[in-house]
């Protein structure tokens, strides 16, 4: 009858496997921040050190850049939606995107208006067009709002001191927010009576002449470099009257102390289907969903983000396996000396500290002058916030976190005994 022993426990690993203990932790802690072994190597090793450097700031700027260009996308493809001066909206049913170019039918007013707690509706029709003046080499494409003068949609910057101008007929409002791609006819607007220039064809081809009035401001987004404001008759002119009976959206003011929520599924079950009521805010939350699920920028700035931080974490375990490798020998001591895994954990994480602490510094110094050049000459709102170094910042703890990780396990192969090889 054969005997079978127990296995015998590896004696290499006895005691170096991590186990958790808040007072072990403690003392790692203490200990590696009185004796920063992690920061003294990196100093000695200035090819690696300045290598690894240079790659993190290179990719945190690619995710700073990434943050920046997300949320200009998503910020400046809502600027209109956050001016609807109303509490509830009637969309296309399953509304997506402005950009979509859906149409409400104005029919659906009468039976919105048959609600006793709506004071009134004002639609808003959307549309691009081509668009030239004697200051521009070329005709270029704008995206062109209209409104009912008597019952303004929306409320911008600029729109209520010159309403009274677009009753006329072929009458616009520039925004002067718009890209500098039409030269200078924001500043030409605002000194001048008027500004003539050229919109879109007619039916024998030729283009119809429009006048500027006067400026708004809302901004561009990543398809319209600019926009105009015109009244709807001047747009029943210009496109044909039937544009009259397809608004982009219909603004729904409600009476005063009506419920939004109530008054929204009421409305719902009285469309059947035919449209939807939504609030502002989901108006809003449909448009980022849009530009973030359905477009490919959202999954581009995701997947730039992604490898921002897998580069990132690549130069901080180059340094730190660099150093690991030259040290080994003493690595080995301090490990018979009775060091626990958690000591060298915080260790090799000082070295990722040392490294992405002056690289965070240097990348959001240098993000600051691409937000400002890139917002130059895109206009999409582009700007260093809170968000963007709060996310920055936990990129930071998760590369050098991850890479510190996968350094160690390089020590877990250190053995005393090779000191009297």
């Amino acid at each position: 009858m054969a005997l079978v022993l127990p296995a015998i426990p590896s004696l290499r690993l006895r005691g170096w496997r991590p186990k958790f203990s808040l007072v072990r932790l403690r003392a790692a802690a203490k200990t590696a921040t009185t004796m920063p072994l992690g920061a003294q190597q990196l100093k000695r090793q200035r090819t690696s050190t300045l290598l690894s450097l240079a790659g993190v700031t290179a990719s945190l700027l690619v995710i700073f850049a990434q943050l920046g260009i997300e949320r200009a996308v998503y910020d400046s493809a809502i600027r209109l939606h956050r001016t609807v001066a109303a509490d509830l909206v009637l969309v296309p049913y399953g509304f997506k995107s402005l950009q979509l170019h859906a149409e409400v039918p104005v029919a659906m007013t009468d039976i919105v208006s048959a609600n006793p707690s709506v004071a009134g509706t004002m639609p808003l029709w959307f549309g691009v067009m081509s668009m030239s003046h004697a200051g521009m080499p070329t005709a270029r494409r704008i995206a062109w709002y209209a409104i009912d003068v008597e019952r303004p949609a929306i409320d911008v910057p600029g729109l209520r001191e010159n309403l009274y101008r677009l009753r006329e007929a072929r009458r616009m409002l520039y925004d002067r927010e718009s890209r500098p791609y039409f030269g200078d006819l924001g500043e030409i607007a605002d000194g001048a009576a008027e500004v003539p220039v050229l919109g879109p064809p007619d039916n024998r081809g030729l283009l119809r002449q429009l006048f500027v009035v006067g400026t708004f401001a809302v901004g561009p987004n990543v398809l319209n470099d600019g926009a105009v404001l015109m009244s709807e008759g001047t747009m029943a002119e210009v496109f044909g009257a039937w544009w009259s009976d397809r608004p982009a959206f219909i603004a729904i003011r409600l009476a005063q102390d009506a419920d939004p929520v109530a008054v929204r599924q009421e409305l719902n079950r009285a469309l059947a289907g035919r449209g939807e009521v939504i609030t502002k805010a989901e108006l809003e939350a449909r448009e980022r969903r849009y530009w973030s699920r359905e477009t490919p920028v959202g999954y581009i700035t995701d997947l730039g983000f992604v490898m921002g931080v897998m580069i990132g974490m690549v130069f901080i375990y180059y340094a730190q396996y660099q150093i690991i490798r030259f040290y080994l020998p003493e690595y080995a001591i301090l490990k018979s000396l009775g060091y626990d895994w958690w000591f060298f954990l915080f260790m090799i994480g000082q070295i990722g500290a040392a490294i992405i602490t002056p690289a965070f510094l240097v990348a959001f110094t240098l993000g600051r002058f691409v937000y400002g050049a890139t917002e130059a000459a895109m206009h999409l709102g582009m700007s260093m916030g809170l968000r963007e170094m709060g996310v920055a910042l936990i990129a930071c703890v998760v590369m050098t976190v991850v890479s510190s990780l996968f350094a160690i396990r390089r020590l877990w192969k250190v053995d005393p005994i090779m000191l009297f090889e």
